[in-house]
C-alpha cells in the first residue's frame, strides 16, 4: 500500500521522505486503541495506533487460528513471539481464552506489555532477545521503542544477549506448557528465531505462524527461504500465506516448492506491491485444524 501511494504522489512531483523525527516527538505521549474486545495502552509513535483504527480486524487471522487449534488441543499454549505491546494477546484472548506466553525484545515496548497483560489471565512475559542460538551480538536498534529492528553490526553498535526459544521454554515455569501455536513477528529475524526453535518444534508440532518481511531480511542478510522448506523434513505439511492485511491469498502443500519459491522471489522483487506476507505452517498430524482454519479463512475473505 505505501509504495501504491509513493508512486501515485511521485506523479504529481512528490515524494515521501522517512524521518525519525515524527516518531521520536510523539514517543512522550500515550494513547489507547482497541485490540479485539480489549483497551491496549501503546506509546503515541507505535503506528499499530493507526493501523488498529484504520482496520480493526488487522491480524484477527491469529485469534481464529488459536480457537480452531484449539478445539482439538484444548490444553494448549500459544508463545507469541515479539508480542510488542501486547496487541496479538489481545487478538487472542478475544477469541478464546488460553494461556499465552508473550516474548518481547525492547525493554520501552516491554514496559506496555507488562501494562497490558494485567488484564489479562494465564500471561506470562519475558522480556528478552532472541536469535538462532545463546550469544552476545553488536548490534544497531532502528525503530527502538516502538518497533524495534536489530541489525547486526559490523562495527561500533550496541551489545545484547540473545536467547533462543528452546532455552526461554526449558525455564521451570514453562515445563509444562504445551506449545501448539508459535507466531513470531520480529521485523525480518522471524525464520533466525525459528532456526532456534527446533527442539520446540519437534517436541510439539506447533502451528506456526509468522511474519515474512524479505526487506528486513535483506538488511541483515537473512535469506529464509531454505528454512521454510526445511519444515518439510519435520512433518509440515500444509502452508497458507497472507498479506499484509490478513487475508488469505494461498493454501497449498509443502511439496510445491515452486509456488513457495515464486512467492519468495515475488516479495525479494523491488517493485512488489504487497511488502510482506504472513505464513502458517501446518503439521501433518493437524491436517483436519489445516482443512478447518483455510476453510474458515475462505469463507471470512468472502471466496466461498
Amino acid at each position: 500500500m505505501r509504495k501504491i501511494i509513493r508512486r501515485l504522489l511521485n506523479r504529481f512531483g512528490y515524494e515521501i521522505v522517512k524521518t525519525e523525527n515524527w516518531f521520536a516527538s510523539k514517543s512522550s505521549t500515550e494513547k489507547t486503541v482497541k485490540v479485539g474486545n480489549y483497551q491496549v495502552l501503546m506509546p503515541g509513535n507505535n503506528p499499530l495506533l493507526h493501523t488498529y483504527t484504520i482496520y480493526p480486524d488487522f491480524n484477527s487471522n491469529l485469534g481464529r487460528l488459536a480457537a480452531t487449534i484449539a478445539k482439538k488441543y484444548p490444553g494448549m499454549t500459544v508463545l507469541d513471539i515479539g508480542a510488542n505491546v501486547g496487541d496479538t494477546i489481545s487478538i487472542i484472548k478475544s477469541v478464546i481464552d488460553i494461556p499465552v506466553i508473550g516474548i518481547e525484545g525492547d525493554p520501552v515496548t516491554f514496559q506496555y506489555l507488562e501494562k497490558n497483560a494485567r488484564q489479562f489471565n494465564n500471561v506470562s512475559i519475558v522480556n528478552t532477545f532472541l536469535g538462532e542460538k545463546k550469544q552476545d551480538v553488536k548490534v544497531d536498534l532502528d525503530k527502538s521503542g516502538w518497533n524495534t529492528t536489530v541489525i547486526p553490526a559490523a562495527t561500533g553498535g550496541k551489545t545484547i544477549s540473545l536467547t533462543t526459544v528452546d532455552e526461554v521454554l526449558n525455564e521451570e515455569r514453562f515445563k509444562n506448557s504445551t506449545i501448539k501455536l508459535l507466531k513470531t513477528d520480529i521485523e525480518g529475524f522471524d525464520t533466525i528465531v525459528l532456526r532456534g526453535a527446533y527442539d520446540t518444534i519437534k517436541k510439539y508440532q506447533p502451528a506456526l505462524f509468522f511474519e515474512y518481511n524479505r526487506e528486513n531480511m535483506q538488511a541483515i542478510n537473512e535469506e529464509g527461504l531454505s528454512t521454510i522448506l526445511s519444515f518439510a523434513r519435520y512433518g509440515y505439511e500444509k502452508i497458507a500465506f497472507f498479506d499484509h492485511k490478513g487475508r488469505l491469498l494461498l493454501a497449498t502443500s509443502m511439496k510445491n516448492t515452486a509456488e513457495i519459491t515464486n512467492l519468495h522471489n515475488y516479495l525479494g522483487g523491488a517493485n512488489n506491491l504487497l511488502g510482506h506476507l504472513d505464513i502458517c505452517i501446518i503439521h501433518q498430524q493437524d491436517e483436519i485444524v489445516a482443512d478447518d482454519f483455510i476453510t474458515g479463512e475462505e469463507k471470512y475473505c468472502g471466496y466461498r
